[in-house]
């Protein structure tokens, strides 16, 4: 960090232009380096909208040189003044040679899964092994949400085999091993499932104790859930600070302190909120939070009242608030699959194509191949959607009850298997459908296995009152405009906003580069000249939809390539990284006329204009398509 550019910034070390005028900063600081007189600090405190960005300080070399080695990435690094989830996160990447223009990714982690929030310094460490046909390697530090972050005495080195390879990153995880299905923590879900059927089995009072632990858990479990769909409908812009407050002050100390001084959990354990898996230590570890909190209030509630109460309205009140929950919920399932643009399973890209089926993993492979059909994909999305249409109407609760029960086993049983880490949520949902269909359990038996006859039930809530059905009533239309109607048009709206920015996804070869106005030979023409500009989204879409987050590679024949994220608008890109820096200033202007597209920019005061053409799309699996006459299988 000691050698320094012009700037005062420390050189070899590379920070998007585009990243300081969004608001991140980058200096050295010459108070309490770890070793030297500096230390590099990246400042995200003044950026107002984080979005999809993050800072990025990364150096990028040849790998060459440690080739067949198993290698280790240190840094010193510390943090200060984080809110909004800020933190973090060290990375190491290689990228392997390619036959075609996307390089395959080789190890990779960026600690992910034990991100740094420590105000003081500590040294981490990423260890991977460098494949022999690897090109570069890249390694660096993110600052995500909004912190302070400090990186010092940074060092890569050639280690022994006998130090593990990291398991945060594709290269750790891919060589861990499989964990066991059957433990015997898995009893807590068979008790939990025998006490939800146990109250609603009679009213003695071990029925009565089973609902009343049924009412403490899900209420216990659904309400962050439920908080943060809530807030995201009304305030949109400030969900993330809002709907983290339940979850900071009052789950996460819970949660930790359950694991550090109950379960000796060592390390540092990650929540959803912060590297999107539902399946961490934090996730279990907050669900068994719950049961026993849950068979708490169950017991002294029990203690409290002997009586033979009837809970008919609390009964009815907590299959209502299941309905809505999961109606929520399956809405917003389906309609990230019915997008056209904007799709949880969107179509595979060129990387993804590009790579063998042997090199993806479980979970890329299923998102291959839902990706792979829009129609079915359309389908699933269909069936969530109509199960969270009939969940909201009393006349077809247990119809949609069971469309969402008959869905969600089927994702539940893909994420088990494809290990989709949402398998305990999935799993909560299945139990939420069929805890919905347990009051009419005995008339369901009674058609589907005993073949008698079935009368009608009445519709009518326990609670008869004028005053009270119109409560009922107001607060059902305001759900049902503001959980299911502005949802809906927010996402129809959100489809129109986006489609130019998604017309330039897709592969693009470099035609011709004009300089004011005039071909010939330049350093940028040399750079480009004949290479694939490749433009792919990244996942989740940025916060407004009139606007993508991609990332673009520059690609040579022979598979070297650079890569940096973007963000397309209607009429130009923002570039976040500095892998462009030669062509542009971070920003580039942009249009398509037909198969061709023009991008152009102000570079040291002369107008440079790149003329691309579309690739065709070469690939079976996507232009196959359908046919209703196969004279013989076609199965590659």
């Amino acid at each position: 960090m000691e050698d320094r550019t012009e700037d005062g910034l420390p050189t070899s070390w590379m920070f998007g232009r585009q990243l300081i005028e969004t608001g991140y900063r980058l200096d050295l600081d010459e108070e309490d380096p770890v070793e030297g007189l500096v230390s590099a600090r990246v400042d995200s405190t003044g950026v107002e909208a984080v979005g999809n960005q993050f800072g990025n300080l990364s150096q990028s070399f040849d790998a060459t040189p440690w080739r067949g080695k198993r290698v280790r990435f240190r840094a010193a690094v510390k943090t200060a003044d984080r809110t909004e989830n800020g933190r973090a996160q060290l990375w190491f990447r290689v990228d392997r040679k390619s036959s075609g223009t996307q390089p395959k990714m080789g190890f990779f982690d960026n600690m992910q899964d034990r991100p740094i929030v420590d105000d003081a310094w500590q040294h981490y460490e990423i260890v991977g092994d460098i494949a022999d046909d690897s090109q570069r390697i890249i390694v660096g530090m993110l600052v995500l949400g909004k912190c302070v972050a400090w990186m010092d005495e940074v060092s890569l080195e050639v280690v022994d085999k006998t130090v593990k390879v990291t398991g945060g990153g594709i290269g750790g995880m891919a060589s861990s091993p499989p964990q066991p299905f059957f433990t015997w923590w898995l009893v807590l879900p068979v008790v939990a499932l025998s006490l939800f059927s146990l109250g609603y089995a009679g009213n003695r009072w071990f029925h009565r104790m089973a609902f009343r632990f049924s009412l403490a858990y899900w209420v216990l479990y659904c309400f962050p859930t439920l908080l943060q769909t809530a807030l995201s409908i009304f305030i949109p812009m400030r969900v993330a600070r809002w709907s983290s407050l339940y979850e900071t002050q009052v789950v996460d100390p819970v949660v930790r302190w359950t694991a550090a001084n109950i379960l000796r959990v060592e390390g540092q354990l990650v929540s959803a909120f912060q590297n999107g898996s539902g399946d961490t230590t934090f996730s279990h570890v907050q669900v068994l939070v719950c049961f026993v909190l849950a068979s708490v209030v169950a017991g002294l509630w029990s203690l409290a009242d002997w009586r033979k109460t009837d809970h008919a309205w609390l009964r009815d009140l907590l299959r209502s608030y299941l309905r809505y929950v999961l109606a929520i919920t399956m809405l917003g399932y389906g309609l990230a699959k019915l997008g056209l643009l904007f799709n949880q399973f969107p179509a595979p890209d060129a990387g993804r194509l590009g790579r063998s089926l042997g090199e993806s993993s479980p979970m890329g492979l299923l998102w291959t191949f839902m990706g792979a059909s829009r129609g079915y994909t359309f389908f699933a999305g269909a069936g969530e959607t109509v199960a969270a249409l009939l969940l909201i109407w009393r006349r077809t609760t247990l119809l949609g009850a069971m469309v969402a029960f008959g869905v969600m086993l089927n994702v539940m049983v893909l994420n088990f298997c494809y290990d989709v880490p949402v398998k305990l949520y999935s799993f909560h949902l299945v139990v939420m459908a069929l805890f919905i269909c347990l009051p009419d359990c005995p008339r369901l038996a009674n058609l589907l296995f005993w073949h008698r006859a079935v009368g009608p039930v009445s519709l009518l809530p326990p609670y008869t009152g004028r005053v009270t059905i119109w409560i009922q009533r107001s607060i059902k239309a305001f759900l049902i405009v503001v959980a299911i109607g502005i949802p809906v048009v927010m996402h129809t709206i959100g489809e129109w906003k986006s489609a130019r920015p998604f017309s330039a996804l897709g592969d693009w070869k470099v035609m011709e580069i004009l300089v004011d106005g005039q071909s010939g030979s330049s350093p940028l023409a040399e750079s480009l000249g004949g290479r694939t500009l490749t433009l792919a989204r990244t996942f989740p879409p940025a916060t407004d939809r009139a606007q993508i987050a991609a990332t673009i590679t520059i690609s040579a024949e022979v598979g070297q390539s650079v890569s940096v994220p973007a963000t397309i608008h209607r009429d130009k890109m923002i570039l976040n990284g500095v892998g462009l820096e030669r062509l542009t200033s971070g920003e580039l202007n942009w249009q398509i006329v037909g198969q061709e597209m023009e991008l152009s920019n102000q570079v040291d005061g002369k107008e440079i204009r790149i003329r691309l053409q579309r690739l065709p799309e070469e690939s079976l699996l996507m232009n196959r398509g359908f046919r209703w006459v196969n004279e013989r299988p076609f199965n590659r």
